[in-house]
């Protein structure tokens, strides 16, 4: 079973939008939102267990790891269509749940997913640098 379904859709769009989007086909709808659970899997499944996360319903369900894939699957919605009527509210959305992703990837942002526990993924993202190198200042 998907994370999100098509009712959850509706909180950011209309029911005869998203009819009108996809010609009433239920099918285009579930591709749509499995692109959208696809891309976040890609973005922060190093770090993070998304079997676990999408395994959980209702109200278990990660309130901004939900709302990242409502919007992605909203803007497959209208990028199956044409990217030219995109509204400008979608395209910041799905800028939005990127950003989110990116953020959430890079340890960023404090989230309550499921963490890998493997040893190899420990530590992730890496980080290093040094202090300035000082020259001799013999004149």
């Amino acid at each position: 079973m998907a994370f999100i379904i098509k009712t959850d859709l509706y909180r950011y769009l209309e029911q005869s939008t998203i009819d009108q989007l996809t010609d009433s086909t239920d099918t285009i709808v579930t591709e749509a939102i499995e692109d959208a659970e696809d891309r976040i899997r890609e973005k922060i499944s190093p770090r993070y267990n998304l079997t676990t996360e999408y395994a959980k319903t209702g109200t278990n369900r990660h309130r901004g790891l939900m709302k990242c894939a409502i919007n992605l699957a909203i803007f497959n919605l209208f990028q199956r269509v044409h990217i030219d009527v995109l509204p400008e509210g979608r395209e910041f959305a799905h800028q939005e749940a990127e950003k989110w992703l990116d953020d959430v990837f890079k340890g960023r942002l404090n989230v309550t997913l499921t963490t890998n526990d493997e040893a190899k993924e420990k530590g992730w993202p890496l980080r290093w640098g040094s202090q300035t190198k000082k020259g001799n200042q013999s004149f």
